[in-house]
């Protein structure tokens, strides 16, 4: 009776480890792909949706109604149609005529208060104001500057204590509610500059803030604040946030150059907005060292996780003619 020897047991066990070795080999590597190309879709996912939002925005930067804010004149700071007569009264009339405003990345939060207490330190901040889009007619005159105004419906549910602003197209200004009459008339806290009347609207307020900041599980977050309440996380692992600005240095609504925050002298003199996020994989799924740049500096990090820079520029729609 024939039976196997010791040396075809030891080649048929050499053989099988063999085969046994290619397959994991071969199962590794297809893990490491999936995972990879899983991060990847993951990162063009959240730049798709980032960049999104903050277009959405961007494109309302400045929206007073009818009246545009290119008839601002840039050259003359008093002559604002978009405010009281005393700026001090009211700062977020001036905020609103700006529409865009950054601010530099720096070791401590250099955006608009309330600090947030998760800032990343070094990334840039990106403010934008506009009137919301749920407006509102105005049915009538008031009876008075100080007077209620009278309103039909109110979409945005505005109530008492809300920033609002009212334009007729020559003018618009900002004020505070003092009292809302369910759907049929809002009150100022305070005399307007004028009697509105038929032909008015009103709106909301929105002030957004846009900044980088550290989730709970210490991850790099993009995050947008609006009206000064708690910050909302909008996407995971965005890690930076670089701004440049395209400023309009002699009046005739054509980008000059552009700029970083601390270089731009007149923020009624930006017409475009360049945004650039750096978003990064969520596991360590590159092979070494995977380097990137913005605004023509290059950046190696120290991690071997994937990474993508977004860069999309916004013209600001309502400063333009």
């Amino acid at each position: 009776m024939l039976g196997i020897t010791l040396v075809e047991l030891m080649v048929a066990m050499v053989i099988g480890l063999i085969l046994l070795v290619a397959i994991a080999y071969v199962y590794m590597g297809n893990r490491q792909t999936f995972r990879a190309l899983d991060d990847f879709s993951r990162v063009q996912e959240n730049y798709r949706y980032a960049m999104d939002q903050v277009g959405v925005d961007m494109r309302m930067a400045g929206f007073t109604g009818c009246v545009n804010v290119s008839s601002i004149d840039a050259a003359n700071p008093a002559n604002i149609p978009i405010q009281p007569p005393a700026i001090a009264a009211n700062p977020n009339s001036l905020a609103l005529a700006t529409a865009v405003q950054g601010y530099s990345g720096a070791g401590a939060w250099p955006g608009p208060a309330p600090a947030p207490a998760n800032y990343v330190a070094g990334t840039d901040v990106l403010r934008i104001t506009t009137s919301s889009g749920q407006g509102t007619n105005v049915t009538g005159p008031m009876p008075g500057a100080g007077g209620a105004i009278p309103i039909n419906g109110n979409p945005a549910n505005i109530s008492a204590g809300a920033t609002i602003v009212i334009s007729d197209c020559t003018t618009a200004e900002i004020f505070s509610a003092g009292a809302v009459g369910g759907t049929t008339s809002v009150t100022p806290s305070a005399a307007l500059s004028k009697i509105y009347s038929t032909g008015a609207e009103i709106f909301p307020f929105l002030d957004t803030v846009y900044f980088i900041g550290s989730n709970p599980a210490g991850n790099p977050s993009l995050y947008r604040r609006q009206n000064g309440a708690a910050a909302e996380e909008l996407v995971e692992n965005v890690e930076r946030m670089v701004l440049r600005f395209g400023v309009d240095t002699n009046n005739d609504y054509a980008i000059d150059n552009y700029s970083i925050a601390t270089a731009v002298g007149n923020w009624r003199q930006v017409l475009s907005v360049r945004v650039n996020l750096v978003f990064r994989s969520n596991n360590a799924v590159a092979t070494g060292t995977n380097s990137y740049t913005v605004e023509g500096v290059a950046t190696t990090p120290a991690d071997s996780r994937l990474r993508q820079v977004a860069t999309a520029t916004y013209g600001i729609r309502n400063r333009l003619p």
